[in-house]
């Protein structure tokens, strides 16, 4: 039997339960589901079954069979209901339902039948199953009901984009359980890529990973900032062989009892850990500035409120999925001080930083100001000390210090016992 959660990559098991805590998702989706918000029976769901066409033993007897095949290999035991789609897109998505009664929904792109062979077609659709196995979907639900009219805390916002993208990963591993076989998994992949099919050219397996390796190493600190919910197919084409070469992968196809597998996880961590910062060396500067400025400044008066600190993980949610355990090994640094004037030096320094120089200040200057009201309080002691850093750090006059202390007061301070 398929122990699914040995399958799952384990930063997309812990992101989820992470997400799913923060927006009491337990509470939340029994709600949904108890007043049918969220329904398998929605309108989407009725155009699917209405206009497109239904895959079934009579119609469709091949592909049928290959469908459900799939199912049966995942050991997938709820009822799916499998539709072609007339659509260019090379595509496949699932509708999920919350309720027994109703069966859930893979529909799969008309583009991508008549473009993949049927190893490549077992790959997407288990692909598709995987996300139901998983049941990632339901955080997606819960998500999307809560902030359909409001956008969530950018730190939430920024590791549910990263999250999405583990899903897929995650999806991609039970498409391999599906098909058995990692050429075709692959060659899924460049179809989806290039849109053409494989036989124009020589597919070259190893050279296709190869290229891909290249790719993830070029562009791998801009990925994470994306806001598109799927991985790039380099990250999927590296995570999914890397997927196929481990001990879990092969004791699952061939129904072997399996355990967590530890080298798996290793291998894969040394990747996606390195998705954790989103930037480049500039930005590694702002955010050192952002952590060793804020626990200055929210200190000049008093220990640092619970505001404070928020508004400092907040800002470094810019940068980082992981801002808390930034911050405090800074703090166990026990060299806030030195960090906070060589991030200066660094960032004021044309020849390291070859954005604007004035506009960079400003900006640093402004954030410090936006800590001493984060905690919807300003004393003397702060605005003397902004006073003095403006002046002798920054190199600004004092008519400069006041006229932006002024404006963010203006901006969004709010007098406290009102």
């Amino acid at each position: 039997m398929i122990k699914y959660d040995h399958i799952r990559l384990d930063l997309e098991k812990k992101f989820g339960d992470e997400i799913n805590r923060l927006i009491h998702g337990n509470i939340i989706l029994k709600l949904l589901i108890d007043a049918r918000v969220i329904n398998a029976a929605d309108s989407y769901s009725k155009i699917l079954d209405s206009y497109n066409f239904k895959i079934t033993k009579e119609m469709t007897p091949k592909l049928h069979v290959l469908c459900h095949e799939v199912k049966d290999t995942l050991q997938f035991s709820d009822s799916i209901d499998f539709f072609i789609v007339n659509s260019p897109e090379m595509n496949a998505f699932a509708i999920p339902s919350n309720y027994k009664e109703y069966p859930h929904r893979i529909a799969l792109n008309s583009t991508i039948i008549d473009k993949m062979d049927d190893d490549e077609l077992r790959f997407v659709i288990g692909h598709e199953i995987g996300h139901l196995v998983t049941k990632t979907y339901k955080i997606s639900q819960m998500m999307r009901f809560l902030f359909q009219n409001k956008e969530p805390s950018l730190l939430l916002r920024q590791k549910f984009m990263f999250w999405e993208k583990l899903c897929e990963l995650s999806s991609d591993r039970f498409g391999l359980l599906a098909n058995r076989n990692i050429e075709k998994a692959i060659s899924s992949f460049f179809k989806l890529i290039s849109g053409l099919p494989k036989n124009v050219i020589d597919f070259d397996l190893d050279e296709f990973v190869r290229q891909n390796k290249h790719n993830l190493e070029t562009h791998i600190n801009e990925i994470s900032a994306q806001s598109i919910s799927h991985p790039i197919p380099s990250l999927r084409v590296i995570s999914l062989d890397i997927f196929s070469r481990s001990e879990v992968y092969r004791k699952s196809i061939e129904n072997q009892k399996t355990v967590p597998d530890k080298k798996l996880s290793k291998n894969m961590a040394e990747i996606l850990e390195r998705f954790f910062f989103m930037g480049n060396q500039t930005d590694v500067h702002r955010m050192r500035f952002i952590a060793s400025s804020g626990l200055i400044m929210s200190q000049i008066d008093k220990e640092m409120t619970e505001d404070e600190f928020r508004a400092i993980i907040d800002t470094l949610a810019n940068y980082l999925l992981f801002p808390k355990q930034f911050l405090d090994e800074m703090i166990g640094s026990r060299k806030v001080n030195d960090i906070f004037n060589d991030s200066i030096n660094n960032l004021l320094d044309p020849k390291k930083n070859r954005g604007s120089i004035e506009q960079e200040a400003d900006m640093m200057f402004s954030y410090l100001i936006n800590i001493a009201l984060s905690d919807n309080d300003i004393t003397q002691a702060e605005i003397d000390f902004l006073n003095r850093i403006g002046t002798e750090l920054f190199g600004f006059t004092k008519e400069k210090i006041s006229y932006m202390t002024a404006e963010v007061i203006s901006n969004n301070f709010q007098p406290s016992g009102i």
